[in-house]
């Protein structure tokens, strides 16, 4: 009796093969990703000149793998201009900008983007709040990642940051192999749908039409 119980609970879980359990908090994840995911832009100007520089450094960086490796002179040459000196990360406004991603620490909650100020990033976090409301930035900060930011006199100005929110899939079935072992269930991420872009105009957020691909910065 027991190995025919057995062979049907088998029976049952390969069965169920693709099926996949969310998490009880995926359904609110995905609301959340769907009204406030995607960027959030606090300079658009600033962004587009980050955006018209990485282009350039990017188009360089792939003329430069291009060239024949038999061209050795054209290379000797190439490797006396630096990228980042045809290049600089320097804005009109003669400031420096930078291109990391500084997320949520779990682990120490008074991280705040890398900040040294909590001040200073006090008026940014006020924005979000006045956007989304409070009880939702608590929900959203763990996934909000600042992406670029540039530095005047001493004092750093976040130009984009962005979403990336997850959660886990269980799924049930037959997994694994000989050489690791079998198990009945899986358990994998899974990125939330959804994402806009979000401007900072006249003091205030505004979600735009206008389509998000995933951008990050």
């Amino acid at each position: 009796m027991k190995i025919t119980m057995i062979i049907l609970s088998l029976f049952s879980l390969v069965s169920l093969g693709a099926c996949a359990f969310k998490e009880n908090k995926a359904s609110e994840l995905e609301t959340l990703a769907s009204n406030y995911g995607g960027i959030y832009i606090f300079d658009k100007k600033i962004r587009e000149e980050i955006l018209e520089n990485e282009r350039k450094i990017k188009e360089y960086n792939q003329w430069i793998n291009n060239i024949s490796a038999s061209d050795e002179e054209l290379r000797a040459n190439i490797k006396k201009y630096d990228v980042e000196k045809k290049f600089p990360q320097v804005l009109s406004n003669g400031c420096k900008y930078y291109r990391n991603d500084y997320n949520y620490d779990v682990d120490d909650p008074d991280y705040d983007f890398n900040f040294d100020d909590k001040p200073e990033f006090a008026y940014y976090e006020d924005q979000f709040k006045a956007y989304m409301g409070e009880e939702t930035y608590k929900k959203l900060r763990p996934y909000l990642i600042m992406s670029s930011y540039y530095t005047c006199k001493g004092k750093k100005y976040p130009v984009t940051f962005y979403t990336m929110i997850d959660y886990k899939v269980k799924s049930y079935g037959l997994f694994g192999d000989e050489g690791r072992g079998f198990s009945f269930s899986s358990i994998s991420r899974k990125s939330a749908g959804g994402g806009s872009f979000h401007y900072f105009t006249n003091n205030k957020f505004i979600k735009s039409d206008e389509k998000y691909t995933g951008q990050s910065y």
